[in-house]
């Protein structure tokens, strides 16, 4: 498989970055979900926030490369299948993605600072704290951070079912692009 993109499918790069941003993802939603149960007392909350945490900048930087790497090589052709509705709707998805996968981990960080606590990136060395204890600067990044996790579930259930429904409508193997599997 080519390190870079084809006219058919994405390249290996592409696809490294795609899949692992989404199990990112998942582990992150999943993680979540276990420390919004959790009690200020219980034994693994720091371990699960300190995951969640670096899970997170983990993420951001992927996404900026991801971005570099968008920038640096051609994407595959859209398929003749493809209206420009459909162009429009996977632009307006993918574009909504990009911009919650940066400020969902940015207001986490935000928030995480402004409460005073720093952190470890996955317990090895500590993240730059660029800001202080702040409350409304904690109060903007746990909004924001909700906002954006809402919208992130939003914008990825727009990329999934669009792809899917392309997809299997169309039989055009539009998933195979991201798999590596193209059929010619």
């Amino acid at each position: 498989m080519p390190l870079t993109n084809t006219l058919t499918s994405f390249g290996s790069v592409a696809r490294f970055f795609h899949w692992s941003i989404s199990l990112l993802f998942l582990f992150q939603f999943g993680i979540a979900m276990i420390m919004t149960e959790m009690g200020k007392e219980e034994a693994y909350r720091e371990t699960f926030y300190m995951l969640h945490q670096s899970a997170g900048i983990t993420i951001l930087i992927l996404v900026l490369f991801r971005l570099l790497w968008r920038k640096a090589t051609p994407l595959p052709s859209w398929p003749e299948t493809m209206t420009d509705s459909d162009k429009k709707l996977f632009s307006i998805a993918e574009w909504g993605l990009y911009l919650i996968l940066f400020l969902m981990p940015l207001s986490g960080y935000v928030l995480t600072l402004a409460e005073g606590e720093g952190f470890k990136f996955f317990g090895l060395f500590a993240i730059p704290e660029l800001i202080g204890k702040s409350e409304i600067l904690e109060e903007i990044g746990e909004y924001l951070h909700k906002v954006t996790g809402y919208l992130a579930v939003g914008f990825l259930g727009a990329h999934v079912t669009l792809v899917l429904r392309h997809h299997c409508s169309f039989n055009d193997n539009f998933l195979s692009r991201m798999k590596g599997r193209r059929e010619e």
